[in-house]
């Protein structure tokens, strides 16, 4: 089974975790703002690697980002949700504890609306 991994590119100190999985879609990520602008990249993780990339990108990642990964079986809650130094295994359906850590380190509410995390309902 599969983990999907959304990440903002430049998010990521050293970008080249991203070579280690194939990428399924990719999106610009704030294109008008030249000091943020990147890709939003949805990656397709093998379940046994998931542990050790939670591990590396705690520490790879710039504050104040995070990322997400979840399970591609919709059946399927686990919900990772990554900060530098810090990682929650949430569920898909309540991700609280992770959002008010998020947002108590300078993440926007808005941003912390973690989607996608239903494969069926992906629309990039």
């Amino acid at each position: 089974m599969f983990f999907r991994w959304i990440i903002i590119e430049n998010s990521l100190v050293d970008k080249s975790v991203i070579r280690r999985y194939p990428i399924l879609s990719e999106t610009s990520f704030a294109p008008t703002d030249p000091a943020r602008k990147s890709r939003m990249l949805k990656l397709r993780v093998p379940e046994p690697d998931v542990g050790e990339l939670v591990d590396l990108i705690t520490h790879n990642i710039k504050v104040p980002y995070y990322c997400h990964l979840y399970h591609e079986d919709p059946d399927d809650d686990r919900l990772i949700v990554v900060f530098n130094n810090q990682f929650f295994n949430a569920r898909k359906t309540d991700y609280k504890e992770a959002s008010d850590y998020g947002i108590s380190h300078g993440v926007s509410a808005e941003e912390m609306e973690i989607a996608p995390t239903n494969v069926a309902k992906e629309e990039w």
